[in-house]
């Protein structure tokens, strides 16, 4: 949810003793039998889709330096598409420009990080000449969904393995998109209502509808990611509730391999709230995902807590707090099944508009920063599954 506030600023081995099932890390309990350690630590850094492109090296080593294997990326279509391809299936077009996500991804690849990647923003061109709000950095315009077929049967291409950068270097697999960013709320999709009826709820279902068969035919193996859920908790004018959107796609018999939540709770991981999206209402979202398939992941693909209050945002935590907050987050009883495969803690530093980071403005390390080292060093190098 931070990145609206960012994106108007700027923005293997495993331990012999540990067993690895379906990528997840397994502990012994105390009947013997093995039981999920809970979800990959992951973290995203907001720079990377906006900094100047020659900063990407210094903020992949920033990354790695946390121990990740998982991290989240955003890539915008407008940046890659800035015209409209004759030929959009095909990546070798030449009005595609995939620098700064060969150097991302490559980079990724080189540290051994695995990206879950997130594509939204669309160029005007795919939104019947919209661009809402005008001279915002995200375009929310819904595009058609033709085009982002088209356009994500590209990208996907391109990074199916086999093929190779501009400059010659194999370009790495990447298995895990995501679809969008927050379409439920009017930041990353607009409208969200018409006449009082919940259109982005279509929309989006007609995108899903016709991405997730041309990444299939791109890669097989790709594990497609979609919902995206907002951290909304009642349906309003500017969004649709998380709870509400989850259902309204499920009736919408949208296919995908995994459902994405964001979760920004104002309460302690730890206290009972209910507040949805929240870390109490894990359990709830989990069954409301059985009405798609039995089983179906969830993946917490953005989770954290500002110390600051913001324009965007006015609950905020102590620095302590939100060192406190991330261990106990890790340790939560909910989050200790292998159906929620990963949690990504947004940001990696912090921005004026989203200070949830565990670096602060000036890469000074908040008592988070180490916290979160340690969440990850007990993983001892737990991977995200490669399908489900």
């Amino acid at each position: 949810m931070g990145r609206r506030g960012r994106a108007l600023a700027g923005i293997g081995a495993v331990a012999a003793a540990i067993a690895v099932v379906v990528g997840l890390v397994l502990v012994s309990g105390d009947d013997g039998a093995a039981t999920p350690r809970g979800p990959v630590a992951a973290v995203q850094d907001d720079h990377l889709p906006v900094d100047p492109i020659e900063t990407i090296p210094a903020r992949l080593d920033l990354i790695a330096a946390t121990g990740v294997t998982t991290t989240r990326v955003d890539l915008f279509w407008k940046d890659i598409a800035p015209s409209r391809p004759d030929d959009p299936r095909d990546p070798g077009d030449p009005a595609y420009d995939w620098a700064r996500a060969d150097l991302i991804l490559l980079g990724l690849a080189e540290r051994g990080i695995t990206p879950i990647v997130s594509i939204f923003n669309p160029p005007d061109w795919a939104t019947g000449g919209r661009y809402e709000p005008v001279g915002a950095a995200v375009n929310t315009a819904t595009p058609d969904p033709g085009d982002y077929a088209d356009f994500m049967a590209a990208i996907a291409t391109r990074y199916a393995g086999g093929g190779s950068s501009a400059g010659g270097d194999p370009l790495p697999e990447v298995r895990h998109w995501e679809l969008w960013n927050e379409p439920n709320l009017s930041g990353f999709l607009t409208p969200q209502f018409e006449g009082g009826q919940p259109v982005s709820l279509d929309a989006y279902a007609a995108m899903v509808k016709a991405a997730y068969p041309a990444i299939k035919d791109a890669n097989p193996d790709a594990v497609v990611i979609a919902g995206v859920g907002g951290p909304r908790g009642s349906t309003g004018e500017t969004g649709i509730g998380a709870i509400d959107w989850l259902r309204g796609l499920r009736e919408r018999e949208i296919p995908l391999d995994a459902y994405s939540q964001h979760i920004y709770p104002a309460a302690a991981p730890t206290v009972a709230t209910n507040a949805l999206p929240s870390w109490s209402s894990v359990d709830r979202l989990l069954e409301e995902l059985d009405g798609f398939r039995p089983g179906l992941p969830l993946y917490i693909t953005e989770a954290g807590y500002t110390t600051a209050e913001t324009p965007f945002r006015d609950v905020a935590v102590t620095e302590e707090q939100q060192a406190e907050y991330l261990r106990q987050l890790f340790d939560l009883p909910q989050l200790r099944t292998d159906r929620v495969p990963v949690v990504v803690w947004f940001n990696l530093q912090d921005n004026p508009n989203w200070p949830a980071g565990l670096l602060r403005e000036d890469l000074s390390e908040k008592p988070s920063y180490q916290a979160f080292l340690d969440v990850v060093e007990r993983q001892g190098g737990a991977r995200l599954p490669e399908a489900r």
